[in-house]
Order: structure tokens, then sequence, then C-alpha cells
């Protein structure tokens, strides 16, 4: 049976459910109804939504999850049927850190960020010969295949002396970029929850004290995405940064990007990784993983 992942982002909504539908509606009486049998899950990322026991007990009923996030976005709470607070399968084989299977999963995480960058490079007429010798030999080096990328990539949008910073940037570039990064950061946690994956326990990035290394290991093929919704924020005449953040929302939302034959939102895009990342330890096997292409 196919699943939803249902995303609530308008606020001051309630969800009810009406026979066989899960309702939501808006102060402005407008609806929006879905089979509460398709759910996996319902993000509830706005403020002051409304939950009716009716709404809560047909989710449980289908075996979903409801996923609670407090006022910056990033998820708090889960409320979930007893037998589905994690995927015990994909958790258990998380936790006895396979060897073989991250290494494998980390190739196809690194190798999607940098064909990703080099198609922001491309787009921006700035391709790089060291990036797409990597690719071409499968000779990726993360930290060589970076600095080349940043090397071109703010000159490309117009910032020839800017260096990446990520944390406290001083330039406006930068600023922008850590800004995208952790509202993306932020979708990427929801998935991993909702999918049965503890986020404490990385592919690549090491375990530490108040840190989710599976989200930054989810977040690196999508980063640049980011970095290509700078590049064409850049060209307008105003850059002002609460401009910035508004493009940032509406772009997470609506952007598509490649999937196999067809394309897909990215918000859509973000989970289905996140599931196929929960296939991958449940099956034991890296060929279920999906990353997105630009």
């Amino acid at each position: 049976m196919s699943y939803h992942v249902l995303h609530v982002l308008q606020s001051f909504c309630t969800l009810t459910k009406d026979r066989g539908f899960i309702v939501c509606k808006g102060q402005d009486n407008f609806e929006k109804r879905l089979p509460h049998a398709d759910l996996r899950a319902v993000i509830v990322a706005a403020r002051g939504v409304n939950l009716s026991s009716s709404f809560v007990s047909a989710v449980l009923e289908s075996n979903a999850v409801i996923l609670h996030c407090n006022e910056n976005y990033q998820p708090n709470g889960i409320t979930a049927p007893l037998p589905r607070v994690i995927d015990r399968n994909a958790f258990l084989r998380q936790a006895s850190r396979p060897k073989m299977l991250n290494e494998r999963l980390w190739g196809t995480l690194l190798r999607g960020k940098t064909v990703n960058q080099q198609r922001v490079l491309e787009l921006q007429q700035h391709p790089s010969p060291h990036l797409a010798y990597a690719l071409e030999n499968d000779v990726l080096d993360e930290s060589n295949c970076a600095r080349r990328y940043w090397q071109l990539y703010f000159p490309a949008i117009g910032w020839v002396s800017t260096k990446r910073e990520r944390r406290d940037g001083e330039s406006p570039p930068n600023q922008m970029l850590n800004y995208g990064y952790a509202v993306l950061s932020a979708l990427c946690h929801r998935s991993l929850l909702v999918h049965g994956l503890t986020p404490l326990l990385g592919v690549k990035h090491t375990t530490r004290y108040k840190a989710d290394p599976l989200v930054y290991d989810l977040m690196e093929p999508f980063r640049p995405i980011v970095d290509l919704m700078l590049a064409e924020f850049m060209i307008g005449e105003d850059v002002a940064f609460r401009l910035w953040a508004r493009k940032v929302g509406a772009e997470l939302r609506e952007r598509r990007v490649k999937h196999e034959r067809y394309s897909m939102k990215l918000m859509d895009a973000i989970d289905a990784s996140a599931s196929s990342l929960a296939r991958s330890y449940a099956e034991n096997t890296a060929k279920p993983f999906w990353v997105p292409e630009l």
C-alpha cells in the first residue's frame, strides 16, 4: 500500500477525523482531506495547530506517528502507537554499526553531493575539472573536492575573496548558506525520526555530545540545492536577508529534484531518501539507498 507523510505547515489550523479521512481546516475554513489509512506520519511544523482526540486516535490506529516540532521547527517529540516507536530491524542494524554497509552508504552520499556540486558550478558556467576527474575516476576526496568547489562557487555568485565559514560567518553569503542549511537540517531530522532511525548514530560523522551525526550525513547531497538557491537569489536586485529567509521557506517546499524517470518536490525527496536509508539498514544492503540529483 502506498503511504503519505503529511507536513502541517499552516499555523492555527485544526486537524480532525471525518469517517475515513483526516481533515485539515484552516482559519479561512478551507479544508484539505487525506485518507488516514494511507498515512505513514504527520509532521506538525506550524504554530497553534489543534489536534482533536479523534484525529490522534485515527493516526495511531493507522500505525502512523505524529512528530511535533518546536517554534524553531526542530523536532522535539513524537506520538506513536505502542508497536511502532522505532523500525526494529532498521534500528538494530544501525545500532550494530556495520562497517562495510556504512562505507557503501557514505560512498553514495559523497558521490551524490559531488555530482550536485558539479551541477551547481555548471549552471553558473564554472565547471570544476577536479570534480569532473574525481567523479569520472571514482576518486572522491571529500576535503579536496570541497576546497575546489568553494574556490569556484563564491566567485561565480559575485563574492571573489570569500571563503566558506561554517560557524558565525560574517559575510552575507555565508550567513545565508548557514541559515539555509539549518532549515534543511530540521527537515532531514524530522524524516529520519519518522522512518525509524536514530539521528545519534551516523554513517560517517562521529557521534558527540549534543549532535545528530546522521542528520549531517543525510544532508550532504542536499546541501548543493541550497547553494543553487543562493546563486539564483544573488542575481536579484534586492538581496536582503529577510527575502532570503522567505525564499528558503518557499523553495524547500516547492523546488523539484530528479528521481529516476520523474521529478519530486524537495521535501518529498528528503522523505524518500530517509526511507530508502532505513530500508538499506533493514535489508543490510546499500542498493535501496537513493539520493537526489539536480
